[in-house]
This record gives C-alpha cells, sequence and structure tokens, in this order.
C-alpha cells in the first residue's frame, strides 16, 4: 500500500515538473510573428495622424503587429497603393473613398479615425483683382481631383451662388498645387491645410484665404482590401485595438499628441497649433458616416453625362462592423 502510494506521489510530481517545464520553455521562447501580423499601413495628411501616432507610441507593437507606416500626398494615392498590393490599409477620406466605390467593391470600410472641419480651404491671387467669392467666375481654381478639396470647392462655390461650370478648374495631383499657384498657372487653389497657410505666408498682402467654417467637414475613414480581412480579421482587430489607444493617448495628452504630429509631419510650432484644434480625432463607425457616404456618391454622380451615372452603391454593403463591434461596441452605432 505503501509503495502504491510512493509511486502514485512520483508520477503526480513527474507530470507536475513537466508541465512546468513546458510553460516555462515557452515563456523563454522568442515571440515570433506571423506573417499576418506583418503589414503596412498607408496614410495621408494631419488628418489621419493617429495612425503613425500608433506606431510612435508603440501601440501596435503592444498589440503584437509589426506595423510599417507609409506617408503619401493624398487619399487617392493610399487607396491607389492599397489596390496595387503595396499596403493592407489605408487612410483615406470620405471623397476618395466614394470615388473607388462607384467602380470597385473589393474594399470595406473599417472605422471612421477624424472629422476635421475648416481644414480645406481656398487661397486666391489679391494682386489678380480677387477680393470676394464672385470675383471668382471665369477664374482658373486648381484643386486635386476627387478629393476632400474637390468636394469643398464645389460645395463654396454653390454656397456663393456659383456654378461649378462659372469656373475653370484645373486637376492637379495634390503634390504639385502650391506650385501651380506659385507659378502663376492658376488664379487660386482648394487645398487642405498647412498648405493653404504656407502659402499665405509666402504671398502676404498679395493672396487671401478664403475659409467657411461649418460649410464642409472631411471624414477619415481607415479601409482594408476585402481579401485580406477575410483571411485576417484577428489581426484587423489589433489593429482598431491600437488606433484607440492612440485615440485615448491624444484625448488625455493633447499637448504631447500635438508635439509628436508636428515632428511626423514636420510642422512648424504654428502649423500645428493652427491644425490641432480642427481635428476630432475619435474610432467610430456612426450612423452619420451613411449619410456622408450617399451624399458624397450624390455629388459626384451629379458630375457625370447622364447617359454615365450609376446607381449610387448601399454603403452597408462597404461597412465591415463586425472588428469595431468586438474592440469597442459601443462605438458603433449605425443600425443594420
Amino acid at each position: 500500500m505503501e509503495k502504491s502510494i510512493v509511486r502514485q506521489f512520483r508520477f503526480s510530481r513527474h507530470i507536475l515538473m513537466t508541465v512546468c517545464l513546458a510553460i516555462w520553455a515557452m515563456l523563454l521562447a522568442p515571440q515570433t510573428v506571423h506573417a499576418a501580423d506583418k503589414l503596412t499601413i498607408c496614410y495621408v495628411a494631419t488628418h489621419s495622424a493617429l495612425v503613425p501616432l500608433a506606431n510612435l507610441r508603440g501601440f501596435y507593437a503592444a498589440e503584437r503587429i509589426d506595423v510599417e507606416v507609409r506617408s503619401f500626398p493624398s487619399g487617392r494615392h493610399t487607396l491607389a497603393a492599397m489596390f496595387a498590393g503595396e499596403c493592407a490599409l489605408a487612410a483615406a477620406g470620405e471623397t476618395p473613398t466614394v470615388h473607388s466605390s462607384l467602380s470597385r467593391n473589393d474594399f470595406r470600410i473599417l472605422a471612421t479615425i477624424s472629422v476635421s472641419g475648416n481644414i480645406e480651404r481656398m487661397i486666391v491671387r489679391n494682386d489678380r483683382g480677387i477680393r470676394t467669392a464672385a470675383d471668382l467666375r471665369g477664374r482658373r481654381i486648381a484643386v486635386p481631383q476627387f478629393t476632400s478639396a474637390h468636394n469643398f470647392l464645389d460645395a463654396y462655390l454653390a454656397a456663393n451662388g456659383l456654378a461649378p461650370q462659372d469656373v475653370i478648374k484645373v486637376y492637379l495631383p495634390a503634390q504639385e498645387i502650391a506650385q501651380a499657384f506659385r507659378s502663376g498657372d492658376v488664379d487660386a487653389v482648394a487645398h487642405w491645410e498647412p498648405n493653404i497657410e504656407v502659402l499665405a505666408r509666402e504671398f502676404g498682402s498679395k493672396a487671401k484665404v478664403f475659409t467657411a467654417p461649418g460649410l464642409y467637414s472631411n471624414s477619415i475613414l481607415l479601409l482594408v482590401g476585402r481579401d485580406f480581412l477575410h483571411q485576417n480579421p484577428a489581426t484587423v482587430e489589433r489593429v482598431l485595438r491600437a488606433l484607440l489607444r492612440a485615440e485615448r493617448f491624444v484625448k488625455e495628452q493633447p499637448t504631447e499628441g500635438k508635439a509628436l504630429m508636428a515632428r511626423q509631419y514636420n510642422l512648424s510650432a504654428s502649423d500645428a497649433d493652427l491644425i490641432w484644434p480642427l481635428h476630432d480625432f475619435s474610432v467610430s463607425l456612426d450612423q452619420s458616416l451613411l449619410f456622408i457616404l450617399e451624399s458624397t456618391a450624390r455629388w459626384e454622380i451629379g458630375l457625370m453625362p447622364p447617359e454615365q451615372r450609376p446607381a449610387p452603391p448601399n454603403y452597408l454593403d462597404f461597412i465591415y462592423l463586425d472588428g469595431l463591434k468586438t474592440v469597442k461596441p459601443e462605438a458603433v452605432t449605425i443600425i443594420h
């Protein structure tokens, strides 16, 4: 009897030691990153600052994701990069997002990551006799096509009694807009800050900035390729968690957040002070997003010849709710 008890004790001790050694080995083993957890996120302008800030603060790494962030001149560029396979996720405004949705459906919207008001503006040449919005009639205005600046420009014209055809739009890539103004090829430009402020400082009294607070707000969306999402839903959830941590950071430590944004985007202190209050950095899927997407689609479709106008998409089909509902359900208010 005693020998049996001893054997059982030794056997149990052997199992316990084996389990402990296995756990210890797991703890000491180097943490590997799966291929699906190595990804690139393309971002644009200060509107999408949560994307690089989450990297600078180590929030992606804390979620066990190896993320590379890449900057592009506009949302059209980030989406083109995502569709070309250069990045798994992209940040872009609602205007280039809608533009893509009219010709393809192989991507999904994961969240709104910021809403920015009064950051799209115009600068005009005073030295060419432009003093008011009425003076824009017949003038050449440079704008990057199918971007938030393009959307703002048409809204500004309408608010001042002008039709889109009352001006001559010169469509240029976002990175070429400022030079067109400097060279005198155009009389005005529509763009987002800090680009307008940079030109305003250069031209001084020879230029004037037109703003329209409350007229237009730009939502920056986080998007993902449909195939990547289907294969890696858990990775997408970890990205959203990292961005939610970045949101909390900028709200709890706004001074440090602004300083990091200025460093990331090579902004002067004055430019950072101008831009920071114009952004509401918040990760959400709000019911208003559907209205924004639908109204933007109506605007763009209205620019097309009648015989080429497609039916507006059902944007619920483009929105992936499960990711944000899993990590922060109260941030999802879309009725579905």
